[in-house]
């Protein structure tokens, strides 16, 4: 069995929506992805798996460089209004239990992976910037602060974000 096919064997077993295969060489990669995180992201300067504490996101794309393939997964959550940011919250933390539950299971398969999601929901209120992670084994960076453009991505390999107004839905991705 192949590490693609150890994978799909492992995933397949858990509440995924959809989910590709990749070559690393196809992810869209820009550094003026920080430009929305620092914009638009309420988590810029307040969390430890968001820039700027996630690392430079010029090592960040070259560590995404030293992996050949990617899995790009989805998961959907149906919400009672998607524009009530707690609600979506909720379904957040659900997905990123769900991916550092996968982290665990592929890791025992596939010895070198890096997991990259939607950045860290493990803690209610993170505790950056003023004292370390309280949670820095378990912590998933985001896809964001590697300079991974994810929309281009979704569209690109023909995945689907947009389900509606009372869905929420999520993306993580293994580095394999």
């Amino acid at each position: 069995m192949n590490t693609i096919e150890k994978i799909e064997s492992i995933i397949t077993e858990y509440p995924i929506c959809e989910y590709c295969f990749g070559n690393t060489s196809q992810i869209p990669f820009s550094d003026k992805v920080l430009f929305i995180c620092e914009t638009d992201c309420t988590r810029y300067k307040h969390c430890w798996a968001c820039p700027p504490h996630a690392g430079s996101i010029h090592d960040n794309i070259q560590k995404c460089h030293t992996y050949e393939h990617f899995l790009l997964f989805s998961t959907v959550t149906e919400v009672s209004d998607s524009w009530n940011t707690e609600v979506c919250l909720e379904a957040k933390k659900a997905h990123e239990a769900l991916t550092r539950e996968l982290r665990v299971q592929i890791e025992e398969s596939v010895p070198s992976i890096y997991m990259l999601s939607t950045g860290c929901a493990i803690c209610d209120v993170c505790a950056c910037p003023e004292e370390p992670c309280r949670h820095p084994e378990e912590r998933l960076m985001s896809t964001e602060s590697h300079g991974i453009v994810l929309m281009q991505l979704v569209e690109e390999m023909g995945l689907c974000f947009n389900y509606g107004s009372d869905i929420a839905v999520y993306f993580s991705m293994v580095l394999f």
